[in-house]
């Protein structure tokens, strides 16, 4: 599976911290060109909801949902 880049992400606004890096380390994954994949399960499947990640911006870090449209 050369070439491929998974990121698990479970957080969402219960852990903000969490979420905003996952975005930034799929963004580096792109960035380096792996094909990328962000895989949302349980409190972040909502970042899926239009507007959901509206107001996150973790301090040091672009706004949750620049990263996500990233």
């Amino acid at each position: 599976m050369a070439g491929k880049f998974c990121v698990a992400l479970t957080c969402a606004k219960d852990n903000t911290d969490r979420a905003t890096v996952a975005f930034v380390v799929a963004n580096a994954a792109l960035g380096s060109g792996q094909e990328t994949l962000v895989f949302l399960s349980t409190e972040a499947v909502r970042l899926a909801e239009t507007g959901y990640a509206d107001g996150i911006h973790e301090e040091g870090f672009s706004p949750l949902q620049e990263l996500m449209d990233s």
